[in-house]
C-alpha cells in the first residue's frame, strides 16, 4: 500500500476505534459518540449553527441537521432561528442537555486520562501538531480532476 494511504487508513481505523470505545462508555447514558460530540460541540461555543456545527464534526452535508433533529426529539437542545441572520438555525443545550454534557465528560474522563497517559509513554503525546499540519495540507491540497483520462495531482 502507498505510505500516503497507508497513513490515511491508519488515522482512519484509529478514529473508528476511539468511536467504538466511545459507544460502549457512552451506552449507559443513552447516548452515542457521535451526539457526545455535537453535545460537547455545542456546549462549548452555544449557540451554535447547524453548519457550524457540520464544519467542526467534519461531517457530510445533511448530517448535522439530521442530528440536531435527533439531539432536539431527546431534549437535549433547542433549534430556534437566529435573531441576527433568518437563514441560520442556532442549537443551544436545554438544562437535560447541560446535565447530560457533564455526565459524558465524567464518564470519559478516566478514559482519556489513560489514553494520554499510554500516548506520553509511547512518545506519541507531541503528534497533535504534525496532525493539525497534514490536515492544512491535505485541505491546500488541489482538487482532483475527475475527468476520464485527467492526470492527478502533481
Amino acid at each position: 500500500m502507498e505510505p500516503v494511504l497507508e497513513l490515511l487508513m491508519a488515522l482512519k481505523t484509529a478514529q473508528r476505534e476511539v468511536e467504538r470505545r466511545f459507544n460502549h462508555l457512552l451506552r449507559p447514558l443513552g447516548v452515542t459518540a457521535v451526539q457526545a460530540e455535537a453535545l460537547l460541540i455545542i456546549a462549548d461555543g452555544q449557540p451554535v449553527s447547524i453548519a457550524d456545527l457540520g464544519a467542526r464534526m467534519a461531517a457530510d452535508p445533511g448530517h448535522p441537521s439530521r442530528l440536531a433533529d435527533r439531539l432536539a426529539a431527546a431534549g437535549w437542545i433547542d433549534r430556534r432561528p437566529s435573531p441576527r441572520d433568518g437563514r441560520r438555525t442556532d442549537l443551544t443545550l436545554t438544562p437535560d442537555g447541560r446535565d447530560l454534557v457533564e455526565r459524558i465528560v465524567a464518564a470519559r474522563r478516566p478514559y482519556l486520562e489513560r489514553t494520554a497517559a499510554a500516548l506520553a509513554e509511547t512518545g506519541l503525546d507531541g503528534v497533535l501538531p504534525d496532525l493539525r499540519r497534514l490536515l492544512d495540507l491535505v485541505r491546500a491540497l488541489p482538487e482532483p480532476d475527475d475527468r476520464p483520462g485527467a492526470p492527478g495531482p502533481e
